[in-house]
């Protein structure tokens, strides 16, 4: 009976455990419950290691925590330092950065993997770096780039939501609805804690779905893009204030003080054509953000609710759980 059970999925299984005693104590059975991990984890990159060994003693409990586990948002900073990050530029960076970016200029034809920078987050602050692209070097040195957790969860604190790399715009840490693996994203940048799938594979690492747009972060971008880039770690002091170099040397004026006076923040719709340039990652401030290119003005209402739409932990939205595991958890 258990060997028949073996061949079902899980919804099935846990309906036959209904019929009666015989059929419920079968419907436990380790055999039954192993093929069912096997399965549900087939296409995830990554189910905690505790949990995968937890399957060889008990399949069932094992089956069950996973999908617990996918809950969650956040990985635990042990989690975020584990993993081997794939780097690509988005789009709204600028034509000047994706022209160097090998996600954007290698040929990936017959490969669903894209060849990516990728770096480990080290706990001392730096970056290692992992791969052999040449033409990011002087972008990703490690001995000038230093990164630092700016926000966790509420309460213990063990969850990690938000970190930042030098001052350029913090990366917000989210789940993939579909494989479990982690993203971290800023207005200008994903990175992906599984290997980057290549460019049309993946529909939700396109920048259309990604979450995180430059309407949500513009007061980073604004504070990036005119100079507030002091040494790392002086958080209170550097991001409040801007350095701006005149003939007659550096200049250095409170942010607020400057955002008044530009009236970056006003609401006016009619600064918008004004103020795009500042929106691009660009080193000479040229390029123009090209809202149309990322979904015109549809995809830029959805962004302004990008950083909310991500839940806590214990939150589930329909793409987290596409089949039936969802109603599963449940009745488990």
């Amino acid at each position: 009976l258990a060997l028949s059970m073996s061949f079902l999925d899980v919804e099935d299984v846990l309906s036959c455990g209904m019929v009666n005693r015989r059929w419920y104590s079968a419907s436990q059975e380790n055999q039954i419950w192993g093929v069912l991990c096997e399965a549900l984890w087939r296409d995830k990159v990554y189910v905690p290691k505790q949990i995968r060994g937890m399957a060889n003693g008990n399949p069932r409990q094992a089956y069950v925590e996973s999908l617990r586990d996918a809950r969650r948002q956040y990985p635990t900073l042990d989690e975020l330092l584990e993993f081997s990050w794939c780097f690509r530029f988005k789009k709204s960076a600028g034509p000047h950065w994706i022209q160097i970016d090998p996600y954007w200029t290698l040929d990936h034809k017959g490969s669903s993997i894209a060849s990516t920078i990728i770096r480990k987050f080290k706990a001392d602050g730096s970056l290692e770096r992992l791969d052999t692209h040449e033409a990011m070097r002087s972008f990703a040195g490690e001995a000038k780039f230093k990164w630092a957790v700016r926000e966790t969860t509420d309460g213990d604190k063990r969850f990690v939501k938000r970190i930042q790399v030098n001052h350029f715009p913090s990366y917000v840490i989210s789940r993939h609805s579909r494989n479990w693996g982690f993203l971290m994203q800023s207005c200008w940048v994903l990175w992906t804690s599984f290997p980057m799938p290549a460019p049309g594979i993946d529909k939700f690492l396109d920048d259309g779905h990604l979450e995180v747009r430059v309407d949500d972060q513009i007061e980073e971008v604004h504070r990036y893009n005119f100079g507030a880039h002091g040494q790392f770690g002086d958080e209170d002091d550097n991001m409040n204030r801007v350095i701006i170099q005149t003939s007659n040397g550096p200049l250095i004026v409170p942010f607020a003080q400057l955002a008044q006076h530009l009236d970056l923040f006003a609401a006016d719709d009619d600064d918008d054509d004004d103020d795009e340039d500042d929106d691009d990652f660009n080193p000479d401030m040229a390029d123009s953000n090209d809202d149309d290119e990322n979904g015109g003005e549809e995809e830029r209402k959805a962004g302004e609710n990008g950083q909310s739409d991500m839940e806590e932990e214990d939150d589930v939205d329909e793409d987290r759980f596409p089949d039936s595991t969802a109603m599963a958890l449940d009745r488990i």
